[in-house]
């Protein structure tokens, strides 16, 4: 059986993660034809040329300026809700800022740029951020902003020892009319992550470093990247274990489609610090790109070794490449643990694979169940017509089977 992937352009300067075709293997389905789950690279609901979970330094173009409020409510996994005040930040370029605390019943809102001082210990207050990088001007900070300037990658998450949150990415464009709703942010039990989202070779980054960095930053929140990207290089040369520095060259060099440098960039993040865990991440993505399943099927699975609870996207890239490499078993272990981890639905594909491995398997009644869950999650899909006609004839024939 041949399925046809489809192909769609992401937004910026690149098309991504996409294949034309492949051939599903000796594996032969016996029942009705399927279309497969799209290769297209699943993004969030904001941010489509960054993977979910890593950070970015790429501005949108034009972004709205309106004051912007936020809403939610925060959980642990268990299904709890915290007794006590749990803390929420905004992350933008690596860097938490405290915005406000849960209520009694685990709910919070704020509105942007108004409770910088909510707490004596939020990062705004420290000399030093949590990172390690000092701030000179405090690149995305916004300490007086009410709007939606430079918001770019910025990213909503809980605090609470022990437990690391889900997070929410920002939205650059469409908000609600009544302020941009969060939604739930789990908050996951430490028990088996050894990686982290940031490096811990920045704290001892040199002064001079540390400013080239930042200025790159600076510089590529304007677009410049170009000059940007001088800067970057500076910091990696006056200190090499930069892990962060050489991450934001490798995504200057994605962001311009050079792929090899791009992917340079990210390896040598990892000589730097081998616990970080966005550049195996995007490693994982570069590799898909280019169609070599086994390198994204070894990078999504170290990211997932290292963090299994802050790298969705990683579960994605490890089900789709276990999907070609005819490894049903691991693909569909990957796209259950994306299900379970993915509160915020911004991998609806899962559920179309799911389905088409169900149907492979002779499950027609599991099948319809996971395509069902897709069209109701991504109701406009591309394949959404072909997907429909599919479940006509799954339900038909599970209708029969019934009598």
């Amino acid at each position: 059986m041949r399925y046809q992937w489809a192909v769609r352009r992401l937004s910026f300067l690149f098309a991504l993660l996409a294949i034309s075709s492949y051939e599903a293997g000796a594996q032969k389905s016996s029942g009705p034809a399927t279309t497969a789950p799209s290769p297209t690279r699943p993004v969030g609901p904001t941010n489509p040329t960054v993977t979910p979970g890593s950070p970015s330094i790429i501005p949108p173009p034009g972004s709205p300026t309106r004051p912007l409020f936020f809403d939610g409510r925060v959980q642990f996994d268990d299904g709890t809700s915290p007794s006590i005040e749990v803390r929420i930040e905004r992350v933008c370029g690596g860097t938490p800022y405290m915005q406000a605390h849960t209520d009694s019943r685990g709910n919070f809102s704020f509105q942007l740029g108004m409770n910088s001082q909510v707490d004596a210990d939020a990062s705004e207050a420290s000399p030093l951020a949590p990172n390690g990088v000092r701030s000179s001007g405090n690149p995305m900070g916004m300490n007086r902003l009410s709007s939606t300037n430079n918001m770019f990658g910025c990213e909503i998450r809980a605090v609470y020892p022990g437990y690391r949150s889900d997070v929410f990415a920002v939205p650059q464009n469409n908000y609600d009319t009544e302020g941009v709703h969060v939604g739930t942010l789990v908050l996951h039990r430490l028990s088996a992550v050894q990686g982290t989202t940031l490096s811990l070779t920045t704290a001892l980054a040199p002064k001079k470093a540390q400013k080239d960095y930042e200025k790159g930053l600076s510089l590529a929140r304007k677009g410049d990247f170009e000059a940007a990207e001088k800067h970057f290089a500076s910091a990696t040369e006056a200190y090499p274990k930069y892990a962060i520095a050489w991450y934001a060259l490798g995504e200057v060099a994605q962001r311009e489609g050079r792929a090899e440098a791009a992917r340079q960039a990210f390896q040598s993040a990892i000589g730097a610090d081998s616990r970080y865990v966005s550049p195996y991440d995007q490693l994982a993505y570069l590799s898909g790109q280019e169609g070599k399943w086994q390198e994204t099927a070894d990078y999504s699975r170290k990211a997932l070794d290292l963090n299994p609870v802050e790298f969705p996207s990683s579960y994605w890239y490890n089900a789709l490449s276990n999907y070609h490499l005819q490894h049903m078993a691991e693909a569909e272990k990957s796209a259950r643990e994306l299900i379970k981890l993915d509160t915020g639905h911004r991998f609806p594909q899962a559920e179309n694979m799911l389905g088409n491995i169900c149907l492979q398997k002779g499950d027609t009644v599991q099948a319809s169940e996971h395509l069902r869950a897709y069209l109701a999650l991504n109701p406009k899909a591309q394949d959404a017509e072909s997907v429909r006609h599919l479940l006509d004839r799954l339900d038909a024939a599970n209708r029969a089977s019934a009598k």
